[in-house]
C-alpha cells in the first residue's frame, strides 16, 4: 500500500464526513473563547468550529448581500462586513490546515464534529462507507508506519556492513 492508497482513503473518509449532516448537539457544544494549553486534538475541533462558522456566516451574508448591498459604517470601518467571500477565504484555509493536522498526526482520534456526525447520522449507507474508509485508512497508516520501520532498519544494517569494512 502506498502513502497515495492513505491519502485516498482518507479523503473518501473526509467527503463522506462532509456529507454527513451537521448535529445541534456538536452546535451546542462548542467551545468558548479561552487560551489553555492546546493538545493537537483540541486544535483541531477548535479549527473545524472556525470553518463552520465561517462557512455560515459567508452562506448568510452571501444570501443577504444581495439584498442590501449598502453596509453599515461600523462594519466597513472594521473591515468584517459586505465580503462573503473573506468568511469562505477563511473556511477555505482552515480547511486546509485541518488536513494538513489529519495528515500529519493521523493516529489521533477524530475530532468532535466527525464524532458527533457519526453518532448522529441517519444515512445507513454514510455510516458504512465512513466506517469502511476509516478502517482503509487505519490500514494504510499502519503498512505506512511498517515500511517506515523497515527502511530504517536497511539503513541501519547498511550502515553497520560500511561501518564494519572500514574498521
Amino acid at each position: 500500500m502506498h502513502e497515495s492508497d492513505f491519502k485516498a482513503a482518507m479523503a473518501i473518509n473526509s467527503s463522506v464526513l462532509a456529507e454527513m449532516e451537521i448535529p445541534n448537539a456538536f452546535l451546542e457544544s462548542l467551545p468558548k473563547i479561552s487560551f489553555p494549553e492546546y493538545t493537537t486534538l483540541e486544535i483541531a475541533n477548535r479549527i473545524e468550529a472556525a470553518v463552520h462558522i465561517w462557512r455560515q456566516k459567508y452562506l448568510k451574508r452571501h444570501l443577504t448581500h444581495a439584498k442590501a448591498e449598502r453596509l453599515s459604517w461600523s462594519a466597513k470601518v472594521k473591515g468584517l462586513g459586505g465580503d462573503p467571500e473573506k468568511s469562505e477565504l477563511l473556511a477555505k484555509r482552515a480547511d486546509s490546515l485541518l488536513e494538513n493536522l489529519k495528515l500529519h498526526f493521523p493516529g489521533h482520534p477524530q475530532t468532535a464534529l466527525d464524532t458527533n456526525k457519526i453518532q448522529y447520522n441517519k444515512d445507513v449507507g454514510l455510516s458504512i462507507l465512513e466506517s469502511y474508509s476509516r478502517v482503509m485508512e487505519s490500514l494504510a497508516f499502519n503498512i505506512m508506519a511498517r515500511i517506515d520501520d523497515l527502511l530504517y532498519v536497511d539503513d541501519a544494517t547498511k550502515l553497520r556492513a560500511t561501518v564494519s569494512v572500514y574498521a
